[in-house]
């Protein structure tokens, strides 16, 4: 038999009739707010009603709390569950992660990639080789399996920046001295790369984390050290020990003459490396009369400062290929009666003109020229090959370069922001004339501006002069700008290698190659005259620098 569903009316136990019920299980009634709402006394019905609700109501009440208890567990149950499986699922993606089943040497070149080079070491050197927070030592931390990558990759511990200050507090030089005893016993007997700074000036004769980097003396590959001259003695004991030393750098040298020198405090030479056998490249600030080196075995030299008179020290190291100079608007002129130098076996030349306003200077002064390098009428390159300029704002010049020559090959970098800074076409003109056996001609520059200092003047110029024997022409590291002088330099570039590509007439030599950071964008004419040069063997190599 079905029962009455709740909301029909319920017959009478009495007389049969049919009354509808005063108060529902799913929704207030509205016959009972309405009694609550006045004083009238409820019908014979409902009072039986309200009687029966009162009694039953209870037991009622109790069978509901206990179903509730049994949802509430149900409940609590499946929240566990669910949360559990969430877990799971998380736990599941971690562990299946590819990161957990990187091999050896991938995890060792992501932590090479995220600690500074041996190159960055010596030239942009940090002082967070230290620091725990920092890479390699958090890799060392993510899994045990990690830990034990990094620890065996000793190529990722040898490379490292100390700043050594003789007043730092006992307890921050132990901590130094762990680390770096740390570092030190990781890259086990690989090569070192060591950066020293040693701030303010002081004798660190006896600082403890120099003792400590001089237990491994032997086997530092490249050195760098930026100190004033009154703590390079600390490092006298190292000489004939750096066995290994192929590449040094010496900065913020200050000339001895500025030096206070206690009696007896100070050593007039410094011999530390002398006796370096395999020591073949130096950079220094510039030349002291002080310091002792190899001369004879020296291939590649960098002065950051130069000053005329260095250019007979240069005289000594009879075997440089590779001679790096830099200029500033400070440099002094040449003194007169100087002697040419040769140098036979130098084949790479670097010129780099920085503009350094003197202190002295007012501020307001305006950046000039200087007429010419002189370079070349001081030292004799017989032999010279690669010539690479680099030029910042406020400061063009040229080398005056002799004729006949060797230069093969040409770069000109340039960072010039500012078009009254920039080559003329005259200038421009003499020096790219000046080397009649250029083969290899490489244009970078750092301006976006339509100026006529980008490599959009280049391209003008290379039409015009015949450079018979240019095989490769490299604008990676430049920008062509739409136009320039009411001319399409896009367009102008197109019929500069055209020019360049009607040669093996005997007089003139066919370029071969020309490198790209975009490609060009012309018209249909152009586009279809490009693409007919590339036909032609032209091989064309977009992207940018290496």
């Amino acid at each position: 038999m079905s029962s009455i569903p709740p909301d029909l009316p319920n017959p009478c136990p009495t007389c049969g009739s049919l009354t509808k019920t005063t108060f529902s299980d799913h929704s207030p009634s509205s016959r009972v707010s309405e009694l609550l709402r006045c004083n009238d006394p409820p019908s014979d019905s409902e009072l039986s009603d309200f009687q029966n609700v009162t009694k039953s109501g209870p037991g009622r009440i109790a069978d509901l709390d206990e179903k509730i208890t049994r949802a509430k567990e149900h409940l609590t149950a499946l929240i566990q569950e669910r949360n559990v499986l969430e877990a799971n699922i998380g736990d599941a993606r971690t562990l299946s992660s590819p990161i957990r089943r990187l091999p050896f040497d991938v995890l060792r070149d992501i932590a090479l990639a995220t600690i500074p080079s041996p190159y960055e070491v010596m030239n942009f050197p940090s002082a967070n080789d230290l620091d725990s927070r920092e890479s390699p030592w958090t890799l060392a931390q993510v899994s045990q399996r990690w830990r034990l990558t990094i620890l065996n990759a000793p190529e990722v511990w040898s490379s490292m920046s100390l700043v050594i200050q003789h007043d730092e507090k006992p307890i921050i030089v132990a901590h130094q001295m762990f680390m770096t005893g740390l570092r030190l016993e990781r890259s086990k007997c690989l090569p070192l790369t060591v950066s020293i700074s040693v701030y303010p000036e002081a004798d660190i004769s006896n600082h403890p984390l120099l003792l400590l980097i001089s237990t491994r003396s032997s086997l530092i590959r490249n050195l760098r050290i930026e100190a004033s001259l009154i703590s390079y003695p600390a490092f006298s004991w190292w000489r004939g020990r750096l066995d290994q030393l192929y590449r040094l750098t010496l900065m913020a040298v200050a000339p001895l003459s500025r030096v206070p020198q206690p009696s007896g405090s100070i050593k007039s030479v410094i011999d530390a490396f002398e006796y370096a056998p395999q020591l073949k490249m130096i950079t220094m600030d510039e030349f002291h009369s002080s310091f002792r080196y190899p001369k004879t075995q020296i291939t590649h030299l960098t002065l950051l400062t130069i000053d005329w008179k260095d250019v007979e020290n240069i005289r000594q190291f009879h075997n440089l290929n590779n001679l790096h100079i830099t200029y500033s608007r400070s440099t002094p002129p040449v003194s007169t009666g100087h002697r040419v130098i040769s140098l036979p076996a130098l084949t790479s030349l670097t010129l780099m003109y920085l503009y350094d306003r003197p202190h002295q200077l007012p501020p307001s002064l305006p950046p000039s020229h200087l007429e010419s390098d002189p370079i070349f009428s001081l030292i004799s390159i017989p032999n010279l090959t690669h010539l690479r300029l680099v030029y910042s704002p406020g400061f063009i010049v040229c080398p005056s370069i002799p004729i006949p020559n060797a230069i093969t090959a040409l770069r000109i970098e340039l960072d010039i922001r500012d078009h009254t800074m920039s080559f003329s076409q005259k200038e421009l003109s003499v020096l790219l004339e000046s080397i009649p056996n250029l083969r290899d001609l490489v244009i970078s520059s750092s301006s976006m501006a339509p100026f006529v200092c980008d490599a959009s003047l280049f391209v003008f110029l290379l039409g015009d002069i015949p450079l018979h024997h240019l095989r490769t022409l490299d604008f990676r590291g430049s920008t062509l700008q739409g136009w320039m002088f009411g001319i399409n330099c896009m367009q102008k570039f197109v019929e500069m290698v055209e020019a360049h590509r009607q040669g093996d007439s005997g007089e003139m030599d066919q370029i071969e190659t020309v490198y790209l950071c975009y490609p060009l964008t012309l018209d249909p004419i152009y586009t279809r005259r490009w693409r007919s040069l590339i036909d032609g063997g032209l091989k064309v190599v977009y992207g940018p620098e290496p």
